[in-house]
């Protein structure tokens, strides 16, 4: 499956880079007035970015199919190599729409740990150990300006919130009018082609962090233009909200943010994937990573020799094999914990998905003083959905094949 290019800001559909508008530099010719920074009403209204920024053009009239590397603005004259998103109108790098660039949804009802989750991914695909593995550099966008910064220093101080200082987060904010920032990651890997010639090539990964309270109702839901924008979708699932896993484990009140049905969660995700192109008329077609969380609470429960423990996914991509024995073990967990509709369900709606089972923080937080464990942060398999989804899009090799 190759995503479709769009924006990972907007989400909106770019037909062909060619498209691709351009972002004036303020270099204005001879006594032209040089351009400034203001605040672009498009872009607000549909980001919510609300900064000033350089002012942004479309391509010549007559360059619509070509691919121009530089255009002139035509209010100060001045040359630009800089592009931007012909919607909405924010800087995108260089190399965007030369490989794709998906967009990842990620969904979960209150209390799933979305963003712990997010925080903690971007850290782990960034550190070396997985890099040199995938073969992959991985950083968020942002070196420059036009809001590129403040995206990637927002990365940088959720990963010192959890790893440095050892705080959870607060609810996350709903979208406002459906306008919310995505994390960016750029990812620049080398891959074989199939002659087996190594070949570098930057992706662009646009993760969308939901509020649980978007999620509340169904008219929420509907409005959430990104979910129907989304290439793939990583659905967080809280196992504490099945009943019979509160009665396994001694939970702190804490521990249960919302006693909400997990399938009425899912009911609504599935009635807004309806009115996209993600639905054919009999099912879901869009891949799923279905992960259900906070795995750590059930390590005692399931002893150390149980395989969702001790299993463990061979090196350099993604292990198809190790996934499924995943995804057999976690569905048979649903089964003896009362999640057995949850499996009907996907089974009933949903052509492409795989269950996962993730830690974030490898240890119990403390839920009453939302802190971490005082052992860190140590995730287990947080990687694992990412890795199902970008091996669907040819983005990472496939091992044990």
């Amino acid at each position: 499956m190759t995503p479709t290019l769009a924006c990972p800001f907007c989400y909106n559909v770019i037909r062909r880079r060619s498209e691709l508008w351009f972002l004036c530099r303020g270099r204005a010719i001879g006594d032209q007035p040089a351009c400034r920074p203001l605040v672009d009403e498009t872009r607000r209204n549909l980001t919510g970015f609300a900064e000033p920024s350089m002012p942004a053009f479309p391509p010549a009239a007559d360059s619509s199919l070509l691919l121009r590397a530089r255009a002139h603005c035509p209010r100060c004259g001045g040359e630009t190599r800089a592009r931007a998103c012909p919607s909405c109108h924010t800087r995108l790098p260089l190399e965007f729409g030369r490989s794709p660039s998906p967009l990842v949804a990620v969904l979960g009802a209150r209390g799933t740990g979305k963003t712990v989750y997010l925080t903690v991914l971007s850290e782990e695909l960034q550190r070396r150990e997985l890099g040199r593995e995938l073969r992959a550099t991985v950083q968020p966008i942002g070196a420059g300006q036009d809001g590129f910064s403040s995206q990637a220093h927002q990365v940088r101080q959720n990963i010192r919130r959890v790893y440095d200082e050892h705080q959870l987060f607060p609810t996350t904010a709903q979208a406002v009018d459906g306008r919310k920032e995505p994390m960016v990651l750029e990812w620049r890997g080398e891959l074989a082609d199939r002659f087996r010639r190594h070949r570098t090539r930057t992706h662009y990964l646009s993760f969308y962090d939901t509020a649980g309270e978007d999620l509340a109702d169904d008219n929420e839901t509907l409005g959430l233009h990104y979910l129907q924008a989304a290439n793939y979708l990583v659905l967080l699932l809280d196992p504490f909200q099945l009943p019979e896993v509160q009665q396994l484990l001694r939970l702190p009140q804490a521990a249960v943010q919302q006693n909400e049905p997990t399938r009425d969660v899912l009911t609504r995700i599935t009635e807004s994937l309806k009115h996209s192109a993600h639905w054919n008329g009999r099912e879901i077609t869009v891949p799923v990573a279905v992960a259900f969380t906070k795995m750590d609470a059930f390590y005692d429960h399931l002893g150390e020799t149980h395989l969702l423990r001790r299993a463990q996914r061979r090196r350099g991509g993604y292990d198809d094999s190790h996934g499924r024995t995943i995804h057999q073990q976690v569905g048979a967990l649903l089964d003896r914990w009362g999640g057995g509709d949850i499996n009907d369900y996907l089974r009933s709606y949903y052509r492409d998905y795989q269950y996962f089972f993730v830690s974030a923080l490898g240890a119990e937080p403390d839920y009453d003083h939302a802190t971490v464990n005082p052992t860190g942060v140590r995730p287990h398999r947080v990687e694992e959905p990412l890795l199902w989804l970008l091996d669907k899009g040819g983005m990472v090799p496939r091992v044990g094949v």
